[in-house]
């Protein structure tokens, strides 16, 4: 690369909006950058930071993390989003985004630091076990309707 990378946390509404270009490679579904910018707004009120990888003025990585308790991990930070220029990628962007996202797990005195990745992301997964993060669960998710009507067997389980 012919120029420098600075990682600086994205917190400017201009920032936000370059970084919605970035991030609909990694999340297709986001409707448009103002939704974004507000998504990202809320977030924050819970406590998510989201920093990223400038080249000059653009941004060419970004990775949305923030601290979690839990009763397995006790206090950890989780890694939402991690997301390279696809272009750009193999270029060591990635692990100074993930190093960002470390060295705040280990200012707040984390014990753990988390990821989670979809099944087939195989290149994905190979970049995280060379950065020293190891598998050790399998996520599950439900989609749930809007509408409040449940399966019969559902209503059962929850009103026993």
């Amino acid at each position: 690369m012919n120029h420098q990378i600075e990682i600086r946390d994205i917190d400017r509404q201009e920032d936000l909006h370059a970084c919605y270009a970035l991030m609909l490679q990694l999340r297709p579904h986001l409707q448009d950058s103002d939704a974004f910018a507000q998504q990202v707004r809320r977030q924050r009120e819970q406590g998510f930071r989201l920093s990223g990888a400038w080249q000059g003025d653009q941004i060419i990585g970004a990775i949305g993390y923030r601290l979690q308790e839990n009763l397995l991990y006790r206090s950890f930070v989780f890694v939402d989003d991690l997301i390279v220029d696809e272009q750009l990628r193999s270029r060591g962007i990635g692990a100074l985004l993930l190093d960002v996202a470390r060295a705040y797990a280990q200012k707040l005195h984390c014990r753990q630091f988390v990821l989670d990745t979809g099944l087939h992301m195989a290149l994905a997964q190979r970049f995280y076990y060379r950065q020293g993060l190891l598998a050790h669960a399998m996520g599950f998710h439900e989609e749930l309707s809007s509408s409040t009507e449940r399966s019969g067997t559902a209503q059962a389980r929850t009103t026993e």
